[in-house]
C-alpha cells in the first residue's frame, strides 16, 4: 500500500495581544481576553467557519537548531511523524504546530506546554484532555493519538457513524461489481479510500477491494 495520509498541521504562534487604535470618532473595541487571544492564535474561528469541530491536537515545536530541545524536535519531525498510521489517526483532530520559538511562554503554558516538545488534546475550552509525551517511535505516538481520540464521546460518536457508513458503501460497490458497473463501483468505494476516516476495520478492506475494482474497470475499458 502506498504512503497516502500525513499530518496537516496548522503552524501558529501566539504573540502578544496587539492593541487595537479606533478609527477616528469610533469607539474603542472591548479588549480581548487571553483566552480569545489564545483560541484566535489557534484558529478557532477559522475552524468553526467551515464547521470543523473536531478537538484539537497541538504539538509544541522548537526551531531544530535549538540549542536545547533542537535534536529531539528535529527527530520528531522526519521520524515519529513520518508514520501513516499516525497520520491516519491524526484525522480525528484539528493539528495545530505551536512554534515555541515565536510564542509567550504564558500563552503556552495556559494550553499545556511543559517547556520542552510535547503534544497536547484540547477541548473547545481549551481545556488540556491528554498529554502525549514525545516519541521517537511513529507506533507508540499512533497508540497514544488512538487514545487519546476516546476521550472524546464526539469522536467516539463519529467513528461509529463512519464505519457503519463505510459498510453501506461496501455493500453498494459489491452490488454495482455484481452488475459488472466496476466504473461506478470503483467511484462509490472511493468515498472510503480516500475519505478523513482511515482507521476503521472497513478502510482496510476497503482500500484493497478498491484497487480490485479500479483494475477491473481498466480491463473492461480496453476490451
Amino acid at each position: 500500500m502506498p504512503r497516502l495520509t500525513y499530518f496537516e498541521w496548522a503552524e501558529v504562534r501566539i504573540g502578544r495581544i496587539q492593541a487595537v487604535t479606533p478609527v477616528e470618532g469610533e469607539q474603542a473595541p472591548e479588549p480581548i481576553t487571553a483566552e480569545q487571544h489564545i483560541k484566535q492564535a489557534l484558529q478557532f474561528d477559522r475552524a468553526a467557519a467551515r464547521g470543523d469541530d473536531r478537538p484539537v491536537l497541538v504539538y509544541f515545536h522548537w526551531a531544530h537548531d535549538d540549542k536545547v530541545h533542537g535534536k529531539l524536535s528535529t527527530t520528531v519531525c522526519e521520524r515519529t511523524l513520518d508514520d501513516e498510521m499516525a497520520a491516519r489517526w491524526s484525522k480525528l483532530f484539528r493539528c495545530v504546530q505551536v512554534d515555541m520559538t515565536e510564542t509567550l511562554p504564558e500563552y503556552a503554558e495556559r494550553i499545556g506546554s511543559k517547556g520542552e516538545p510535547l503534544f497536547v488534546t484540547l477541548d473547545s475550552d481549551l481545556k488540556v484532555v491528554a498529554e502525549i509525551p514525545v516519541t521517537k517511535s511513529g507506533s507508540k505516538l499512533r497508540k497514544a493519538i488512538e487514545d487519546a481520540a476516546k476521550d472524546f464521546p464526539a469522536v467516539v460518536k463519529r467513528l461509529k457513524t463512519v464505519s457503519a457508513e463505510h459498510r453501506e458503501l461496501m455493500a453498494e460497490a459489491k452490488k454495482l461489481e455484481k452488475e459488472k458497473d466496476y466504473e461506478e463501483a470503483v467511484k462509490v468505494i472511493d468515498k472510503v479510500r480516500f475519505g478523513d476516516v482511515r482507521v476503521t476495520s472497513e478502510w482496510e478492506k476497503a482500500y484493497a477491494y478498491g484497487m480490485m475494482l479500479a483494475d477491473k474497470a481498466e480491463r473492461e475499458l480496453d476490451k
